[in-house]
This record gives C-alpha cells, structure tokens and sequence, in this order.
C-alpha cells in the first residue's frame, strides 16, 4: 500500500475556498459539540461521517466537510503540492550537518 488515498484522504480536509485555515477542523472542534467527526479511507472510497446532536452545529460541520470536499486548496498550484508534502512525506533536517529525515502526517500515522 502506497498510502495515496489516505494522504488524499488528508490533503482534502486542509482547508478550502470558505475555509482556508491550514486545519479548519482543529479550530471547527474548539466550538463544536459534534457526537462523531472523522475520516476514513477503504480500498475504494473515503468517508467523511458527520454527527451532532445540535441541529446547528450539524450543519456548520456538513458546510465544512462539503467545502473540503468540493473545494479543497490541495488544488490551488501554490498551495497544493506544500499541503501534499506536509501531509504525505517529505525530507526534513534537523541541522545541516545531520542526516535526511522522513517526516509527515499520514507517513508518521503508517509507521
């Protein structure tokens, strides 16, 4: 498994058109009263399931998940291949003289 999916899986929920936060959902959560919010990626599909028992706030969720995913900034050509990098792996140096280092989120999330 190459990881793709789940690095898009990722890359999708960082930020959109409406929300251009680098982690809208980290901010969303700091208010919410959400029962269930996350993400899941199988062999041929990716979920995102949504639940609070507050009407409002279940649709403020949904407005985010949906923009996320009709309009993610992993698209933008500037932001798009940083958001790839952060999420998926890149090479990091903790100092000049030290060696490359592979870091990221869903590469650290595999180990």
């Amino acid at each position: 498994d190459t990881g793709v999916p789940h690095i898009l899986e990722h890359s999708v929920l960082c930020g959109s058109r409406r929300y251009p936060l680098k982690e809208p959902f980290v901010e969303l959560l700091k208010g919410s009263l959400k029962t269930f919010l996350n993400a899941m990626t199988g062999p041929d599909r990716t979920m995102y399931p949504v639940a609070s028992q507050n009407k409002q706030d279940f649709f403020n969720l949904v407005s985010v998940y949906l923009d996320a995913c009709l309009f993610p900034r992993v698209l933008d050509p500037v932001e798009g291949p940083r958001i790839l990098k952060q999420e998926g792996w890149h090479y990091d140096v903790d100092d000049a003289e030290g060696p490359l280092k592979y870091k990221g989120v869903v590469f650290n999330e595999m180990k």
